[in-house]
Order: C-alpha cells, then sequence, then structure tokens
C-alpha cells in the first residue's frame, strides 16, 4: 500500500515479524514456537482440515502418538534446561488421525541468559519414504530385467553354439574331405571345382567365427565355466582384431566371485571397449582388474583417445549410463573420468560376493 494512503485497514507487520512470517512461510516443513507449558505459540501452517487456532495455544502432545510423548518431552525438557540442540525422528498423527512420520529438530531461543521458547522444525518424512520405496521398486525391476536379459542371451548363445555351429563345423568337415579326396585329380573341371569348393569352405569357416564371434558378444560360455578373468581375456582378443592395441593387468588367479559380480564386471568392460572402438579414435586402451582390501574388487578401462566433454554427451548415447545403472543396482558409483583431447577413464568397485538381489538393502529409519 502506498506510503501517502490514508486507509485505516490493518497496519503493516514490523519488519522482524514480516521477515519471520516470509521465511516461515517458504519452509517445506512444519516450523513451531513451544513455550515451557509444551503449548504451541506459533505454528507456520497445519494440516489439511486443521484450522490455526486448533493448534495455537494447545498441548504439543496432543499431536503426537501416545508411545513416543515421553521420548519427546525428555527433548524439550533438555531443550529448556540445558539450552541444546536436539534431532530425533517421531511418529506423529495427521487431521485425520492418520499415522505420520516427523524428523524433528528442536534449538533454544535465549533471553537474558535463560531458555523462554524452543523453535521445532518438523519435516513430514512421509513423501521422502515413498520416494526411496519407488526408487527401490523401479531398481529391483532393472534388476530382474538384467537377470532376464541375461538369462536369454545364454539360452541364445546355448542354441547357436549346440546348433547352427555344429551344423557349420560338421558341414566344413565334410567339405574338407571331400577336398582331400579329389584334389590329387588332375582334371581341368575338377580343379575348377576345387576353387569353388576352396572359396565355399572359406565362407563356412568364416560362418564358424562369426558364430562364436555372436556366442561371445551374447554370453561366452567361458564366463560360466571358468570366470571372468578369462571371459575379459576374450574381449581384450577380440578388441585387439580390428588393430586396437590393449594391455590386460589382472591378479594371476582370483577366485569365483557371485554370479552377478561376474557378469557385471564383464558387461561393464565389454561396454566400455565398445565405446573406445566406436568413439575413442585411441590406438591403445588398458584394462586393470584388481582386488580392493578384502571385500571389493576394482575394474578400470583406460584409452589414449580424443577424449569428451563428460556433460554434453548426448542422452541417446546408452553406454555410459549403462554402466552407470549397473554400478549402481551394487550401491556403487561409477568413475568416469575425460577431457577432450586427454582420453578417458571408466573406473567402478563392486562388492566380490554381492547379488543384484541383495546389493541394496531398505534403508532403516
Amino acid at each position: 500500500m502506498p506510503h501517502n494512503s490514508t486507509s485505516s485497514g490493518p497496519s503493516r507487520l514490523p519488519r522482524a515479524e514480516l521477515l519471520w512470517k516470509s521465511l516461515t512461510d517458504s519452509i517445506d516443513c512444519f516450523v513451531l514456537v513451544i513455550g515451557p507449558d509444551y503449548r504451541v505459540q506459533y505454528i507456520n501452517r497445519v494440516e489439511e482440515g486443521l484450522l490455526l487456532s486448533e493448534a495455537i495455544g494447545h498441548d504439543i502432545f496432543g499431536f503426537i502418538q501416545p508411545e513416543h510423548v515421553d521420548a519427546v518431552r525428555m527433548s524439550l525438557d533438555e531443550v529448556f534446561s540445558k539450552g541444546r540442540t536436539v534431532a530425533y525422528e517421531v511418529q506423529g498423527k495427521d487431521s485425520k488421525g492418520n499415522p505420520s512420520a516427523y524428523s524433528v529438530r528442536i534449538s533454544p531461543v535465549h533471553d537474558d541468559g535463560q531458555v523462554v521458547a524452543a523453535v521445532s522444525t518438523a519435516l513430514d518424512t512421509r513423501r521422502l519414504r515413498s520416494m526411496e520405496a519407488s526408487l527401490r521398486a523401479e531398481r529391483q525391476v532393472l534388476r530382474q530385467l538384467l537377470a532376464l536379459q541375461e538369462r536369454e542371451r545364454q539360452l541364445v548363445s546355448y542354441e547357436i553354439h549346440d546348433g547352427l555351429t555344429q551344423y557349420l563345423a560338421g558341414a566344413a568337415m565334410m567339405v574338407e574331405a571331400y577336398v582331400t579326396q579329389v584334389r590329387s585329380l588332375r582334371e581341368p573341371v575338377v580343379q575348377k571345382s576345387l576353387e569353388t569348393l576352396d572359396e565355399g569352405l572359406r565362407l563356412i569357416h568364416a560362418a564358424v567365427d562369426e558364430s562364436r564371434r555372436l556366442i561371445n558378444g551374447l554370453r561366452p560360455p567361458m564366463l560360466d565355466e571358468l570366470g571372468v578373468l578369462d571371459a575379459v581375456e576374450s574381449l581384450v582378443a577380440e578388441a585387439k582384431l580390428v588393430g586396437l592395441s590393449v594391455g590386460y593387468e589382472r591378479p594371476d588367479s582370483m577366485p569365483r566371485l557371485g554370479p552377478d559380480v561376474e557378469t557385471t564386471m564383464f558387461r561393464i568392460i565389454q561396454e566400455s571397449l565398445s565405446n573406445v572402438r566406436k568413439h575413442a579414435s585411441a590406438s591403445q586402451a588398458v584394462v586393470r582388474v584388481e582386488f580392493v582390501g578384502d571385500s571389493d574388487v576394482a575394474i578400470s578401462v583406460t584409452d589414449n583417445g580424443v577424449g569428451f566433454d563428460i556433460d554434453t554427451v548426448p542422452k541417446e548415447r546408452f553406454g555410459l549410463e549403462g554402466i552407470r545403472q549397473r554400478a549402481r543396482l551394487f550401491g556403487r558409483d561409477a568413475k568416469i573420468t575425460s577431457l577432450p583431447g586427454q582420453g578417458s577413464r571408466i573406473e567402478v568397485v563392486l562388492p566380490r560376493f554381492a547379488t543384484l538381489l541383495e546389493a541394496e538393502s531398505p534403508p532403516s529409519h
């Protein structure tokens, strides 16, 4: 209202009170002032269905479940008698009498060296807990999808190995036997046919190699049979075939880890090397696997490529995000380091024996 107004309406709040009201109205929690008699002197908001008049002047314990009254009373007494700030979790009731949970912090208000009141903030944690539960549920679904994907990959790799690859290998053996039998014949038409057979045999061998490559890409049998160290060896060998110089630093031996951990290690290294081949324009890369303490295993992939700005990676590039998500399913973070012109490095530390189902336990409250 303009300063020269002569309206007889309500006067403006004093500046301190105005600031206090603006501050408490903007906070996403309840703010209360409680007197030494445990009565509410001020509250910034009330739940739907209640009036401010139904809270101000009333005993604070009327809004707390009976089994928690003594603990809250002890906390308030500590604030008033010792001038200390206290924090605790408490169960309350909403306007309909339904239970609710609050994270509470109470601080003393001093006047001439005396505690004359207590200021309390109470954050309703139901929404946070609901969000946590939703996040856990989403991650559980992701775990199940990844487990299903691995089983499907395993089944398809077995089908290729036991079916297509065996048929191709058998056909190659038969053609090789026939070529051996007729190679001694000198007729020109036979020699011409042998050239065609040799080319066909080459294509069959190429198909066998391709089927084995597909098997390794889906899920190499050695991952289940021999473990992750030898399975990663196959990834390194495959990367070398396209002209990339890849070093592999690994322990001489490693006890078998949890199957989910081994699968995650393999997939992260597989995706990292794929990124190096497709995007890094690198000539060298190093894969490292090592123990960290008694309970963790660390993997890293480093390259000398063109590098990139992590903050500008397009969202449609799922490779890096897939690596992050796989690590998060074990409660860990993937550390991705890169700068334009300085190569890149991907590091993940995983628990050695956790499974996807137990990697993230619900938080305790």
